[in-house]
């Protein structure tokens, strides 16, 4: 055997393609263009929290398009009196699809390895889980994966 051969992988996968652009940068998904993750939060159909036991909420977007989107989001850990009152950043996942989004696609959302900081997002998402979007809550960029 050649030692060239050793590491040929004859059967390659397309792997996902993750970026990380800025929060205000336009990004291209699906076909639609979103001016930013305001543009994305803006067209959220559904969301849930990480720990809700309740199915995820159907919500009224704010702009419409051919793209719909869904969040899964998870509050800032508090420590004191202080957090509780202030703290109102979140960790946010958000999958796109060209179909309206189901509580099937939320449960399976909900159901990917969490990472730190509540990210589903990373190299091992299923294919038909993509594109995701993935924002820690603060800073000014966001994790892209199409």
């Amino acid at each position: 055997m050649k030692i060239g051969n050793l590491f040929k992988r004859d059967n390659r996968q397309v792997e996902h393609r993750i970026f990380s652009c800025f929060i205000h940068d336009d990004v291209e998904i699906l076909g639609q263009v979103f001016h930013g993750l305001q543009d994305i939060q803006a067209h959220v159909e559904m969301s849930q929290s990480v720990g809700s036991s309740c199915k995820p909420s159907k919500r009224e977007p704010s702009k419409m398009g051919k793209v719909h989107v869904g969040e899964l989001w998870m509050s800032y850990p508090c420590f004191d009196s202080s957090d509780f009152l202030y703290e109102n950043r979140t960790y946010q996942n958000y999958i796109l699809r060209k179909h309206p989004i189901t509580f099937e696609d939320m449960e399976r959302l909900r159901k990917l390895p969490s990472g730190m900081n509540a990210q589903r997002l990373s190299p091992s998402v299923p294919e038909d889980m993509l594109p995701m979007v993935y924002y820690v809550g603060d800073g000014d960029t966001m994790m892209v994966a199409i």
